[in-house]
């Protein structure tokens, strides 16, 4: 009887208390409070729930809920593999890579257009004061598109070099001053290769004076290689300035079918030495070639001119 007297007490109290609360020196009905309930009562809380710490701009101890993963310990199925065996059996030799440029862009409309229509690793060679050159430019750029100076040099057969040639009865201040203008005329570009030049590039002196405009402007240098005399590219690894030669000329013979067995030399040399470089031309028959082929599977990479420099 007692313990069911004390049952009924208990419970009558919670009934109570249930009911009302006195909150902030108010009685409020609890049934009329939002939930959950702040407390204002004491300056210490800051208003914040009670059982919560106040705001603090210090760093939280606890760990994220998402961790990134050790990249140096050894996965499983790697633990128990010597590193010998993890290299030799398990890591994929990397493919060859080819790399294209398309020279001579610039002169019209529409060796602009088709050329910037390749896929984007191909590299635009722009001759300097020309109608489109800093058009071309400036669309490559948008495109995000690596460009270069196309320079004229002077050639052994002495054909037309059109605005900005490079000769070698020039002196070294006229030399330097023709080029840092071909320069200035080609916006965004990030490194130079020769236009004809089978004679200039033979010459030492007037390489040093092409790869001290190189260095000043940070500018890597592409030795089409028009004459096997050339001293271009031994000249820029003398300077180190980053520098490659090219493979291939694509369309010497403006047919789709001279070009396909050229662009077939270009993946035999890739797959031989682990990368090659075609140049090719704005010609109708080239463009429409490169369009259609490397947008095919290829047996190569093709990559942006950059990641060949040595």
């Amino acid at each position: 009887m007692r313990r069911n007297l004390s049952n009924w007490a208990l419970a009558s109290v919670i009934a109570a208390s249930a009911s009302s609360v006195v909150y902030a020196d108010q009685e409020v009905d609890i049934a009329t409070m939002p939930f959950p309930v702040l407390d204002r009562s004491t300056p210490k809380t800051m208003g914040q729930i009670p059982y919560l710490a106040p705001l603090s701009d210090r760093k939280p101890d606890w760990p994220p809920l998402f961790k990134k993963p050790n990249v140096s310990s050894p996965s499983v199925t790697s633990r128990n593999k010597a590193p010998s065996d993890i290299s030799s059996m398990d890591a994929l030799p990397e493919p060859p890579k080819i790399a294209v440029v398309i020279d001579d862009v610039g002169y019209n409309r529409r060796g602009m257009e088709e050329s910037l229509a390749l896929p984007l690793p191909v590299v635009l060679a722009i001759l300097p004061e020309t109608p489109y050159g800093a058009r071309t430019a400036q669309r490559a750029h948008l495109q995000e598109r690596i460009t270069i100076l196309h320079a004229p040099m002077e050639n052994e057969r002495e054909l037309k070099l059109g605005p900005g040639g490079l000769f070698v009865n020039m002196d070294e201040q006229t030399f330097k001053q023709t080029l840092n203008a071909d320069l200035d005329s080609t916006p965004y570009v990030t490194g130079v290769n020769n236009h004809m030049g089978s004679l200039l590039t033979t010459h030492p002196e007037h390489m040093g004076w092409v790869m001290d405009i190189m260095a000043e402007r940070s500018l890597f240098f592409i030795d089409s290689l028009t004459s096997p005399q050339s001293v271009a590219h031994a000249t820029a690894v003398e300077r180190g300035i980053r520098t490659v030669t090219r493979d291939i000329f694509l369309d010497n013979v403006r047919s789709e079918v001279a070009i396909d067995k050229q662009f077939e030399r270009l993946l035999k040399r890739a797959h031989k030495q682990g990368s090659a470089i075609a140049i090719g031309h704005p010609y109708p028959e080239t463009t429409r070639y490169l369009k259609r082929r490397l947008n095919q599977p290829l047996s190569a990479q093709l990559v942006t001119i950059d990641t060949l420099l040595k």
